[in-house]
This record gives structure tokens, C-alpha cells and sequence, in this order.
């Protein structure tokens, strides 16, 4: 195994200029796809009560918020959004008292093909 630490062995997929301009086009989709959903909101607005709310009018808002929401994160922070970030001491989960997983887990033998270039074969599961 490599001595890089686990972050710098990771493709960055995120980082790539063709990434940044498809993370901002889908979000200028979304946004596109909110502003149609307001407009048939502020139609319906005239024809219904504010009481008489139905389940479609729920739907439609529902859907218009996420897609408001991540259209203008991805607008906006694009790429970002992907960003490593240190997490302060105070908010880090501590292992409890006597815990020791390092002795438990360098107990276990490894195996002989265990990484994808000693010939193991691997899944590669992509988002």
C-alpha cells in the first residue's frame, strides 16, 4: 500500500473544468425547473383558497424548494460543494476510554490479493 494518505490517493473528479461547467448547468436547470413549478403555483394561487390546499399544491411546493435549494447550491458553490473540510477538535467523535480498535485490527492477517494491482478484482462504483 501506498504511504499517501487516503485523500491524496482519491481521484478529485470534482475538480475537473468539465465537471464545474455540467455542476452549474445542472443547477441552472434546476432553477429552471423551480421557476416553472412557481409559475403554475401562482396560477393555481388564483383558483384555490389558501385552505383548500391539496395534495398536488403540497407536491408542487415540496418540489419546488429542493429544486430551488440544490439548483442554487449548485449554481453558486458548483464544485465546492465537494470540498474537504477540517472539522474543528471540539466537534470530533473521540474513541471512548480503552477503546482499541488499532490492536484489534492489526490482529487480522491480509490477504494475499487484496488490492486491485496484486490482481484482485474490485467494483468501482462511480456518482
Amino acid at each position: 500500500m501506498s504511504g499517501l494518505p487516503m485523500e491524496d490517493r482519491m481521484t478529485k473528479w470534482h475538480e475537473s473544468a468539465a465537471a464545474n461547467f455540467g455542476l452549474r448547468a445542472a443547477g441552472l436547470a434546476l432553477l429552471a425547473v423551480a421557476w416553472l413549478v412557481a409559475v403554475r403555483l401562482h396560477q393555481m394561487s388564483h383558483t384555490i383558497s389558501p385552505r383548500d390546499a391539496t395534495p398536488l399544491v403540497m407536491l408542487l411546493s415540496a418540489i419546488l424548494f429542493l429544486c430551488a435549494s440544490a439548483g442554487g447550491a449548485l449554481l453558486f458553490v458548483g464544485p465546492g460543494l465537494w470540498e474537504t473540510v477540517e472539522i474543528s477538535e471540539r466537534w470530533r467523535r473521540l474513541p471512548p476510554p480503552g477503546y482499541k480498535a488499532a490492536e484489534v485490527f492489526d490482529a487480522i492477517p491480509p490477504r494475499a490479493a487484496s488490492r486491485p494491482e496484486d490482481g484482485a478484482s474490485s467494483l468501482t462504483v462511480a456518482f
